[in-house]
């Protein structure tokens, strides 16, 4: 293999977004849990869903050591992370408005609203197939209103986003197993302990395999 060949390998390694996922799964505790995100556009870790959603968003701020309520700017930059390219339109009207409902298993929006489950985990509804990965926050005006995913089955999902126009201030002081709470570690840690990319491989990456096919085809004939 010549030297341009390597050359164009290794910028293919180093840029290829592949290996700067936007959200990758992250430790939050102690290595190899994988009960956090982290957020390589912000630099953020947030904790697992999963781990507020029995308790009330006033309990959720004082469960956990070294974390902390997210404020509302850091929650819309997380959904611009998660839920990129998607339009956000209401279901009768198609204006635009606080989420996607009932996207297809064969769209963006359903890849995405699933990605976002595996990242931060689910919590079952009524029925198995029947799953939810909400997080609740402040918003500016200090309204208490969540985003996130759901997912029917393997046929349709909802995304909310950051305009998601019920206030839950019921959850204030009550708990509800399928609403968490969005924390965010006030000291990150340094090492990821895995890489679940957040959306699918940009298509850079694709322009890598080429050279690296034919690097393995100089190898097998030397």
């Amino acid at each position: 293999m010549d030297n341009l060949a390597r050359s164009l390998i290794l910028v293919c390694i180093l840029l290829s977004p592949c290996t700067q996922a936007e959200l990758i799964q992250w430790d939050a505790f102690e290595t190899g849990d994988n009960l956090a995100v982290k957020d390589n556009t912000t630099g953020l870790i947030w904790l697992d869903l999963t781990l507020t959603n029995h308790l009330s968003y006033n309990d959720a701020g004082n469960a956990y050591s070294g974390w902390e309520y997210a404020s509302a700017d850091a929650v819309y930059g997380l959904l611009d992370s998660a839920f990129t390219d998607i339009q956000l339109v209401r279901h009768d009207t198609q204006e635009p408005s606080n989420y996607e409902r009932n996207c297809s298993n064969t769209s963006d929006c359903y890849a995405q609203a699933t990605n976002w489950q595996t990242l931060f985990g689910m919590t079952q509804g009524s029925r198995y197939y029947q799953t939810y990965a909400f997080g609740l926050y402040r918003d500016d005006s200090s309204r208490l209103r969540m985003a996130g995913s759901y997912l029917n089955g393997s046929a349709l999902a909802n995304v909310y986003g950051q305009d998601f126009d019920n206030a839950h201030n019921t959850q204030l002081s009550e708990s509800n197993d399928l609403y968490s709470t969005f924390l965010i570690q006030s000291q990150p840690q340094t090492q990821a302990s895995s890489t679940v990319s957040a959306g699918a491989p940009n298509a850079f990456a694709f322009l890598c395999f080429p050279f690296v096919w034919l690097a393995i085809r100089k190898k097998i004939r030397e």
